[in-house]
Formats: C-alpha cells, structure tokens, sequence
C-alpha cells in the first residue's frame, strides 16, 4: 500500500458510535472514567456514542488509546461513492 493510499484510507475514516459504545461497555469503562483517561470532556463521549459529533482524528487516537484498542476498532471505512454511468 503505498503512502497516498493510505492517506486516502485515513480519510474515510469516521468514527463508529455503536463500536466505541460496546468496546467501552466491554472493557467496563463508564462514559466519565473513559474521558478521564481520553483526556476529553465527558459530554463529548456521550455525543460521540450518540453520533451527535463526529470524531476527529486526534480525538480517535485519544480514545483508542484510553480504550487500549486500535483506531480502526472503533472506525468505519467510508466506502468512495461509484461513478453513476
């Protein structure tokens, strides 16, 4: 994969609320306790979980990292629109 590809890939990446929601369920954070270790506020979490807020790539690294999980865990690839003929 060169580096334009993956460059193409980060950029479709979005966060996903439902993952984000059961990886923190799973590793038994409360929305609080994972703000706490993301460094982000705790309405943010909950907005994020509620796909009221999209996440930004440094806020995905934050909780990936809090949740000890990879980035991609708790994204979606957004697949590139097909050309209508």
């Amino acid at each position: 994969m060169t580096k334009r590809d993956k460059c193409a890939k980060l950029s479709r990446m979005r966060l996903n609320p439902e993952a984000l929601r059961v990886i923190r369920e799973r590793t038994g954070l409360s929305k609080a306790e994972l703000a706490d270790r993301a460094g982000i506020d705790r309405t943010l979490v909950t907005r994020l979980e509620n796909g009221e807020r999209t996440g930004t790539p440094p806020v995905i690294v934050k909780l990936a990292t809090a949740l000890q999980c990879s980035q991609l865990a708790i994204c979606s690839i957004e697949q590139p629109a097909e050309a209508v003929s």
